[in-house]
């Protein structure tokens, strides 16, 4: 789907806008260059800002992972 259209969608419904934007096809990368252009305030900057939540770039996803101490070295005894 063009951003035109996804922007077309997103502006004229009553839903969630990010439950809506999760249901459309669009490229990343393209989500991140129109938003880049949009003036914040706008109807478009709005719609562009649900996709870009539904469409990260693909090292801006955020990834949880838990970090282990490693305890051996620890020498101290009870």
């Amino acid at each position: 789907m063009k951003i035109d259209q996804a922007i077309e969608v997103l502006s004229s419904t009553y839903m969630s806008l990010d439950s809506v934007a999760r249901g459309l096809e669009c490229d990343p990368s393209e989500v991140s260059k129109a938003l880049a252009k949009a003036k914040p305030g706008t109807t478009e900057y709005v719609c562009l800002t649900a996709l870009a939540k539904a469409f990260p770039l693909p090292d801006k996803i955020s990834t949880t992972q838990e970090t282990t101490t490693d305890d051996s070295s620890n020498t101290e005894q009870p």
